[in-house]
């Protein structure tokens, strides 16, 4: 059962860079009960309206941008219009960040989740975390997957998975 709806960008069926791009995360952290809106007023939030080092950090990763420093509201709002963003978990993990998904949780996103990219058909999807690859499904035939580090994670470097993004778009364009 999904509890967190995705955000879907206004613009997203027309896509970042004309591709569906859907930016995978791992988990929430609140107190129950879980709201189906969550996620839309975490990014509308934290993506669009206010500076969040995570989601400027995702940000610059899926878009490929080289700058540093400040992003623009109006660059934060257009990017998140065209893109949609899911997590994985659909239940809170805890009340507070580095908390991690017990393994019943982590088992119980799968189907959600299938549900998600079946309604959303994206073409590309950003994995945010090397643990959130081993409790994926298998890939969806046809959908390119780009397997990062989380952005939040120690280690996290534009230089290292900037390419891999960059590589996944260009599979999306070869097979359209």
């Amino acid at each position: 059962m999904r509890n967190f709806d995705p955000w879907v960008g206004s613009q997203y069926q027309n896509g970042l860079n004309g591709v569906r791009v859907l930016i995978l995360g791992e988990s929430h952290y609140g107190a129950p009960p879980e709201r189906s809106g969550f996620t839309s007023a975490i990014i509308n939030k934290y993506g669009q309206t206010k500076r969040s080092h995570f989601f400027s950090t995702t940000q610059r990763l899926v878009s490929l941008d080289k700058n540093r420093g400040h992003i623009p509201s109006s660059k934060r709002r257009e990017f998140w219009d065209k893109v949609a963003f899911y997590n994985f978990v659909q239940e809170f993990v805890g009340t507070t960040s580095r908390l991690r998904p017990s393994q019943s949780q982590w088992e119980q996103g799968a189907e959600p989740f299938i549900q998600t990219v079946t309604e959303l058909a994206p073409q590309l999807i950003v994995v945010l975390g090397q643990k959130l690859k081993t409790y994926l499904p298998p890939e969806i035939n046809g959908v390119v997957y780009a397997y990062v580090k989380h952005p939040s994670g120690n280690g996290f470097s534009y230089k290292q998975f900037q390419p891999i993004v960059a590589k996944a778009f260009e599979q999306c364009e070869v097979r359209t």
